[in-house]
């Protein structure tokens, strides 16, 4: 009779040509055909169910044939949610059912979500992209017209320079798309001084906009500038870039900040009296924002925290308002009657950088603190969003989607539907055709099917596989560690859900080194030992075509990985397909139907081999003893490698648990060379203990017949859920 261990070695010396040879089995290779044709055509549990073929395959594969005849419970089983921790299939001890489950879809599809996190962090990114792009291109503006104003001599040189024309036009708020060159030609060349003159006859209701925009230039009626005359004064193009940088941008930019430090840092050495500083509106905001006063602060309570004498300890600004007020009044040289104090002006030179400086750190408080509460109301309300109406419904929110694209409120609404609703992988879609590029960076923002209605995002990685890999990563680095491993394998979990969620083509998650190393540490696999290349041939295989580079790997765990993924063959993102079952789920489910087959045929001749087979592959999930007493098989072979008799598992169920962990060391075990010493022990030990030719096999891979009772069954069950 041949050993078990001989049968065992036999089989796993070359376990991939053991595999391949069950795989080229007709009757397998018909079961498997049959599977991969029919799987994706399913939708229900019911369907799947019903069709026996599917159904029993995908059972034997995780070994739960015996269960086959259950429907009605495995109907619960892959209804579970396997999020919910009270969920049927996570209240059972078998980690088999949560397997079976977790392969299929049918409660696990990706949750519909209008955005991720991190697509809610993009558009806000866009916004704050938008805000810089404004900042800038005011700047640009302001340069170039103080520069290119002082070249011009007639009102033609203005009006047919579109970059002046369109910023004096806005400066003054008449910007029309249907400007007309005589028109402005009349405005510009009105004396504002004469009731009768063109301006000043204007029956129209911005005619005060156009009456500013003609006194801002000096030329005269026929055009042209009198000799010696410019067509603005530095005052006046001051006044019109200030009127143009404080209106058009819409909010508090850089440039408006630079404006309002050069008026005031000329204009403070010509303040005689506090009541010139405070009643010039942008002398009094300029203040008040370099020293972090209230919005709603006075002019007289500036004024009299101006000319308070701070050598009286009963002073307006001690009592009112202590050291802040103090440090305001410190600032100036004003006396208590509000005239200037000594000979060095409003201001000495130091006071005067003290009080630039915090203007240009204060100048946007206000501007900052709405954009972070636009920020915030953002982050609540679209999680209440499950639809393109949802979101056109709600203006505050609209609008904000449309300004961080770059779009404003002229954009054609059913234009951002289409966008929207676009499919971005179908080159025909209206975003993907669309020579605009704001439409495609919008249509990535947000998760919407065809119809509207928002769906699942389509990421690099589906949100179950992703979670998956994180939890099995932290699951592999502390089974067996300390409090500060386990910290740092929940940070790197958390940088992977997160950083994954960013990856949109494969080249960019293999130079990820921190990404990479996590996957392969969740699998088992030792980052040193699986090059940069090695790594790159595995993602980028056709793990349809057999004779692909995954494929030819004894170790089966690359193929595993490479399907983890929905990257296109040219390293893109692919689309969402259809179906109960992703490619991964499909590849596993007929890898583990070999394994199970295999071990089947090994089986037959010989229990013990089989049992050696079935332990090996099952051990590197083991984490704790009640993994071992919750499978009878895996009890089997730990009972028969220590000669412990059956009726240990009559015992309390912590008393089996102690007695399992005295003979086995889980972390040593992890080592291959000591895995095998161990599956040496217990095929020497069956072959003493065992008649080899009688086979049990039914009795320890069935969940009838136990020889765990029904109260270790209960115990482990209920432990693990506590």
């Amino acid at each position: 009779m041949v050993s078990t261990f001989l049968t065992y070695e036999n089989v796993n010396r070359n376990y991939k040509a053991s595999l391949d040879r069950v795989k080229s089995d007709a009757a397998t290779s018909r079961e498997a055909q049959y599977y991969q044709e029919n799987i994706g055509k399913v939708k229900t549990v019911d369907e799947f169910v019903d069709d026996y073929r599917l159904y029993s395959y995908a059972m034997k594969a995780y070994g739960l044939e015996d269960m086959t005849y259950a429907s009605a419970f495995m109907k619960k089983v892959l209804n579970s949610d396997l999020t919910d921790d009270n969920s049927f299939a996570n209240k059972l001890a078998d980690q088999k059912y949560r397997d079976f489950a977790a392969a299929f879809k049918f409660s696990s599809n990706d949750a519909p979500i209008v955005q991720t996190s991190n697509q809610i962090d993009g558009v806000i990114d866009s916004y704050q992209d938008e805000i810089d792009k404004t900042n800038e291109e005011t700047a640009a503006a302001n340069a170039y017209y103080k520069s290119a104003i002082s070249e011009v001599k007639t009102v033609d040189d203005l009006l047919d320079n579109s970059g002046l024309r369109d910023y004096a036009l806005k400066a003054y708020g008449v910007d029309s798309p249907y400007w007309s060159k005589d028109f402005l030609t009349k405005v510009l060349t009105s004396d504002v001084d004469d009731p009768a003159s063109f301006v000043n006859q204007l029956t129209t209701a911005d005619r005060r906009n156009y009456q500013a925009m003609a006194k801002a230039f000096n030329f005269n009626a026929s055009g042209a500038l009198d000799s010696g005359v410019a067509a603005q004064t530095a005052d006046q193009t001051a006044d019109t870039m200030f009127a143009y940088t404080s209106t058009v941008p819409g909010r508090t930019t850089p440039a408006l900040a630079t404006l309002n430090k050069e008026y005031y840092e000329t204009k403070i050495g010509t303040i005689t009296s506090v009541d010139e500083l405070v009643n010039d509106s942008r002398m009094f905001d300029y203040v008040r924002n370099a020293y972090g006063l209230q919005d709603v602060t006075l002019r007289s309570t500036l004024k009299n925290i101006l000319t308070s004498d701070l050598s009286d300890p009963a002073n307006y600004a001690t009592t009112m308002g202590g050291a802040k007020y103090e440090k305001v009044a410190a600032a100036f040289n004003f006396d208590t009657d509000g005239a200037i104090k000594g000979t060095d002006g409003a201001q000495t030179a130091s006071q005067l950088t003290e009080t630039s400086a915090g203007y240009l750190i204060g100048y946007d408080d206000t501007q900052q603190q709405t954009d972070d509460d636009l920020y915030d109301y953002y982050r609540r309300t679209i999680s209440t969003v499950e639809s393109v109406d949802d979101l056109e419904g709600t203006p505050k929110l609209y609008d904000f989607v449309l300004s961080a694209f770059g779009f404003d409120g002229a954009t054609k609404k059913t234009d951002i539907e289409k966008a929207l609703t676009s499919e971005l992988s179908d080159p025909t879609s209206f975003a993907s055709a669309n020579k605009d590029k704001r439409f495609q960076a919008l249509t990535e923002a947000f998760n919407f099917d065809a119809e509207g209605n928002m769906e699942a995002p389509n990421l690099a990685q589906s949100q179950a596989n992703l979670q998956q890999i994180a939890k099995d990563y932290v699951v592999r680095k502390t089974r067996f560690g300390n409090d500060d491993e386990k910290e740092k394998a929940t940070e790197e979990a958390s940088y992977y859900t997160k950083t994954m969620q960013t990856i949109t083509n494969r080249d960019d998650f293999l130079a990820d080194t921190r990404l990479t190393d996590i996957v392969l540490e969740a699998y088992g696999l030792d980052p040193k030992d699986v090059s940069k290349d090695f790594l790159k041939q595995v993602m980028t295989s056709d793990l349809s075509d057999p004779d692909s580079f995954a494929n030819q790997q004894t170790d089966h765990r690359f193929v595993e990985i490479a399907s983890m993924f929905n990257f296109t063959e040219d390293g893109g993102i692919a689309a969402k397909t259809p179906g109960v079952q992703d490619e991964h789920g499909r590849l596993t489910t007929e890898y583990l139907y070999l394994q199970e087959s295999l071990e089947d045929e090994t089986g037959a001749g010989s229990v013990g081999a089989q049992l050696a087979l079935y332990f090996q592959r099952m051990f590197p999930s083991v984490n704790t003893a009640y993994d071992i007493l919750g499978d009878k098989a895996l009890l089997e072979v730990f009972r028969t490698a220590y000669q412990l008799p059956t009726e240990m598992s009559s015992m309390d169920i912590d008393k089996q648990s102690a007695l399992v962990e005295k003979y086995m060391d889980f972390e040593e075990l992890q080592d291959p060379e000591e895995l095998q010493k161990f599956i040496t022990r217990f095929a020497a030990m069956y072959d003493l203990q065992n008649d080899t030719s009688s086979n049990s096999v039914v009795s320890l891979f069935s969940n009838s017949s136990s020889s765990i009772s029904a109260d270790t069954l209960l115990s482990i069950a209920q432990l693990r859920n506590s």
